[in-house]
């Protein structure tokens, strides 16, 4: 099962979520793009325990944002 936070940090660089995130000025925002960027590291080493805690995370986060 794919979440749309996988899709989201599939289509994007870890430098691009680094961007995103220190351009918030917004904390929940910053948070969220902060956990993206765990996300993606956790998916790219292949990190199932992390990388459920992070989708975790990051879905909560997204709930909180208002994009």
């Amino acid at each position: 099962m794919t979440s749309s936070v996988h899709d989201a940090v599939s289509s994007m660089s870890m430098q691009d979520l680094e961007k995103l995130s220190k351009k918030q000025t917004d904390k929940i925002k910053k948070y969220y793009f902060n956990a993206l960027k765990h996300l993606s590291k956790a998916m790219s080493k292949k990190d199932k325990i992390n990388t459920a805690i992070w989708t975790h995370i990051a879905n909560e986060l997204k709930r909180l944002v208002k994009m």
